[in-house]
């Protein structure tokens, strides 16, 4: 068994992480002068319904913290408004040698930190080998095994980090060398865990860094300010020193913290939000709105089964037991009747619509099929065989989630279909905010938990990473040899020859939901929202976290 470090990340995967954002006016003051007024039309709110429990790019663990990060930092490419890779702290593509194994960059020359200072070839070797590093244990550390030279020895304790293949070859020249080409390359470098760090600002603060916004030095379209792991406001502000600040048209985005949908409706109607996400009756409500919009996102929803740890296994260890669970909810009628936001059924982990085939172009999900969908006789039968298997009659598990009304929603509805359908079974909820839910799945605290997948580029490994033996996002006990080098080999060996690295990935699939029924597989989510005429460019991937660098107001 591959052994990593053991602090992981909860991040995106919780579903409590999908935060509803909302822009609008601030509210003025009659008495104000019209300067002043005209001043505030480039502040636009936005709302969340979590708070951030930290901003750091080297340890951060879930997507609340990640889409703050990606406001105020950059690295040598960003997502433009269509989701593909763009230059951003690289002055111009770089030079390529050793069979597409060698990259060397040039940092842009007007890059430079929030205190003046330049952004360095160094500040990216440097954040990078601590990424790596089995002390710091980042969550997504990971991320480099197979794919950065020496990052899989490394990450085991088995090189020291400063055998990681990047360096400084000068204040603004960087070279990186992979173990293989790899495809997804230019996509991996718009993500968190690839963005520099100065070394100076994180050894000054210590184990501070990231906690507030006192603390951090970034380099990105925003500062962060107002904001510490508990604040239920805080604001991003135009960093007067970024390279690109002229395409930067808010000033201020104030952000808030919501939880309930009703709440940030009220709120939308009554002009304080300028865009807010809906569900269920919200959606039947609206949907003939000319402000109503709705789109399918890349994000695979599940629920979690834990199987055991530490040598110590649970009755989810049982493979009929968690069969007859992901055969048992009716995903139909919970998109359909619950959620009514563009959400599709998904009987696998890999969404559809996002994935094709290189030699054919065919839907990597369509292509895959369900591998574990909706019966309830057939859930029933394995069910009754896992009972018999451990000896049990019956059976209570309680099912972890955050706190939000859709989530409680939704909760509610998987209880019901899972007592329904399977005899014996009893569901309990535990609903706890966000930040709680986040530490549950990080620790394996959990029998079941809702969560969730957004996916960070256009790849099925993003989905399909997260189950290696010991990888960030698995904590579900599930280990499988051939799973790994399946994954394993498309981020490495594989990666010259695309056709047998996607044949690759949807053997892993198979094996990770056909064979031994990991996860309860829900939805493919989606969005349903309403926004104003007046907001501009509120850039939501499919894939990946919001990008506010070019949001204001018209």
């Amino acid at each position: 068994m591959r052994k990593r470090g053991q602090k992981f990340l909860a991040g995106s995967l919780v579903l409590g992480v999908l935060a509803l954002a909302a822009c609008g006016a601030n509210e003025g003051d009659s008495g104000k002068s019209k300067d002043k007024q005209a001043g505030e039309s480039k502040v636009v709110n936005v709302m969340e319904t979590t708070a951030v429990p930290s901003v750091n790019p080297i340890t951060a663990d879930n997507g609340a913290s990640f889409k703050v990060v990606n406001q105020v930092f950059e690295g040598l490419y960003r997502l433009d408004k269509k989701g593909k890779p763009e230059l951003a702290l690289a002055a111009k593509e770089p030079t390529v040698k050793n069979n597409g194994k060698t990259f060397i960059f040039d940092i842009r020359k007007d890059a430079n930190w929030s205190d003046g200072s330049p952004v360095t070839a160094a500040d990216f070797e440097f954040a990078w080998k601590k990424v790596v590093d089995p002390k710091t244990a980042a969550a997504y550390g990971p991320q480099m095994e197979e794919i950065v030279k020496n990052a899989t020895q490394i990450l085991k304790g088995e090189l020291p980090p400063s055998e990681l293949g990047i360096k400084a070859l000068g204040k603004k020249k960087l070279q990186i060398d992979l173990e293989n080409p790899v495809p997804i390359f230019k996509e991996l470098l718009t993500t968190g865990t690839f963005f520099p760090q100065k070394e100076a600002q994180l050894k000054k603060e210590g184990d501070r860094y990231g906690t507030n916004s006192d603390t951090l030095l970034s380099n990105g379209p925003f500062l962060l300010k107002n904001w510490d792991s508990t604040s239920q406001t805080f604001d991003y502000v135009k960093n007067p020193k970024y390279w690109d600040k002229k395409n930067v048209k808010a000033d201020k985005i104030h952000v808030t913290v919501v939880k309930d949908t009703n709440a940030a409706l009220n709120l939308y109607n009554t002009g304080k939000l300028d865009r807010v996400e809906l569900d269920g009756d919200f959606v039947k409500q609206f949907e003939n709105d000319k402000e109503f919009h709705k789109m399918t996102t890349g994000r695979s929803v599940y629920m979690k089964m834990n199987q055991g740890k530490d040598g110590v296994k649970t009755d989810l260890a049982n493979l009929n037991i968690r069969r007859g669970l992901a055969m048992a909810i009716d995903k139909t009628g919970l998109v359909d009747t619950l959620l009514a936001n563009g959400s599709k059924p998904l009987d696998g982990d890999v969404p559809g619509g996002i994935m094709f085939s290189p030699e054919n172009g065919k839907d990597f999900r369509k292509i895959n099929g369900p591998l574990l969908t909706y019966n309830k006789d057939e859930a029933k039968t394995y069910f009754e065989k896992g009972l018999k298997e451990l000896g049990k009659t019956e059976l209570t598990l309680t099912l972890t989630a955050g706190d939000t009304s859709l989530i409680k929603k939704q909760t509610e509805f998987i209880q019901n279909q899972l007592e329904s359908n399977l005899p014996g079974l009893t569901v309990k909820l535990k609903n706890v905010p966000t930040q709680v839910s986040f530490k549950a799945d990080v620790t394996q605290d959990f029998e079941l938990l809702l969560g969730g997948w957004g996916g960070d580029y256009q790849d099925p490994l993003t989905y399909l990473n997260l189950f290696l033996t010991g990888s960030p996002g698995n904590h579900t006990g599930f280990s499988n040899a051939k799973y790994d080098e399946l994954v394993l080999g498309a981020k490495g060996k594989l990666a010259n020859d695309l056709n047998k690295r996607f044949d690759a990935l949807l053997e892993a699939e198979r094996i990770l939901l056909k064979d031994n029924a990991v996860l309860i597989p829900l939805y493919q989510g989606g969005r349903a929202y309403l926004e104003k005429a007046s907001l501009g460019d509120y850039i939501a991937y499919p894939i990946g976290t919001e990008n506010y660098k070019w949001l204001h107001k018209k």
